[in-house]
């Protein structure tokens, strides 16, 4: 006898599938992603209520920042959606400060086009250079973990850069620019992250001394949160940012170049995309595509068919130019895949505080203090 093997059951709305961690599934096979979409697709409606409101916050901001020299910060990657975000800022009457992370990972058309946003939109720029030495080996702490999300201390940086940046310069406000309705949600198993993670990974894994890095522990929000009183706003909640009318735009407005594919503007995701698929079966693509199929971007068949090519940016010059940048040799790697795939599970976390704070989070995010998000992502995926 032959053993037969079964697909896995794929949502009947989007296209997200029981490789996904935390997936379920209602009694018409609609997955909880769908329905955390909806949650917040009635929580910040695309309507005359939502622009509203919108309109309200804006005032907020700038009530807020009377007097001084930026009302906001935007942080600001180089690529689509950020640079999008920080020309609806600047549409809204807001004074922003443009944050940037330099991970040493930027691609050159994406520096090209951060350059041109922030110059033909005439905003100040404040970059926060990591020491390359330090980034890489905490990226290299974090394969070494066995952990799925190997940006991990990359994201700690840009959480660090934007709100010590507010707290230095005295601006209250943090615009975001993830967005639920174009991006979806990444399941908390994939790519969670905390101080005390980080802590761990650095005391088990890190082979030089780090003088530079510095981590966000939970003592840091409490502090920036009620002691500078410092929000954050996921202005895209409340704006369309989908579909290719907004390309045509920075293009026609800004000399805006395609970055060459998906995720091209950071050249790390060609060595984490694969790493991810190849040793967790983690596809990233599929929260995003899914998101678009509930948009009615993409089609459910175009999206699951998608869904069966590799993309372009784990092709092995990628993956190859990855591993040289980061000093992995080829026996280390097949080590690294080799090794036993672990999560934030595996490791002592700041996860148990969180959950017993879970209705103040779920406050916060309401009240534009944490990302709108933060609650769904923690404690419904």
């Amino acid at each position: 006898m032959t053993a037969t093997t079964t697909s896995p059951r794929v949502c009947t709305r989007c296209i997200m599938d029981e490789t996904v961690s935390g997936i379920t599934f209602d009694d018409q096979g609609v997955c909880n992603h769908c329905h955390i979409h909806d949650t917040l697709d009635r929580l910040y409606p695309l309507n005359d209520e939502g622009h509203q409101e919108l309109l309200s916050i804006v005032e907020q901001i700038k009530r807020d920042g009377r007097g001084r020299p930026y009302d906001c910060i935007v942080g600001i990657s180089g690529g689509r959606d950020t640079c999008y975000c920080l020309y609806m800022t600047k549409q809204l009457g807001l004074r922003p400060l443009a944050v940037h992370f330099d991970n040493g990972w930027d691609s050159e058309i994406a520096k090209t086009n951060l350059r041109n946003v922030l110059e033909k939109l005439d905003v100040d720029l404040h970059t926060v250079v990591a020491d390359w030495e330090e980034s890489r080996e905490l990226t290299n702490c974090t394969i070494r973990a066995s952990l799925p999300y190997i940006d991990m201390t990359d994201d700690v940086g840009i959480v660090s850069a934007l709100y010590r940046t507010a707290a230095k310069e005295k601006i209250r406000w943090i615009i975001h620019s993830h967005s639920f309705r174009s991006e979806g949600i990444n399941p908390l198993k994939w790519n969670y992250m905390d101080g005390r993670l980080v802590r761990q990974i650095i005391k088990r894994f890190c082979r030089i001394r780090l003088k530079l890095f510095r981590n966000v522990e939970l003592r840091h929000f409490f502090w920036w949160i009620f002691v500078k009183r410092i929000r954050t706003f996921t202005m895209t909640n409340y704006y369309n940012d989908v579909g290719p009318e907004i390309d045509e735009l920075l293009k026609n407005d800004f000399g805006w170049q395609e970055t060459g594919g998906w995720h091209f503007d950071n050249e790390i995701f060609g060595l984490a995309c694969y790493y991810s698929r190849v040793k967790f079966g983690i596809d990233w693509r599929i929260c995003e595509f899914a998101a678009w199929v509930r948009t009615g971007v993409m089609t459910r068949e175009d999206a699951l068919q998608k869904m069966t090519e590799t993309p372009e940016i784990e092709s092995q010059e990628y993956v190859d130019y990855g591993l040289k940048k980061q000093g992995i040799s080829p026996e280390e790697w097949q080590e690294i895949l080799a090794a036993e795939p672990k999560y934030f599970t595996d490791y002592p976390t700041y996860y148990p505080v969180l959950k017993l704070l879970s209705p103040l989070i779920r406050l916060l995010g309401r009240l534009q203090i944490l990302p709108a998000h933060t609650y769904e992502k923690f404690f419904k995926t």
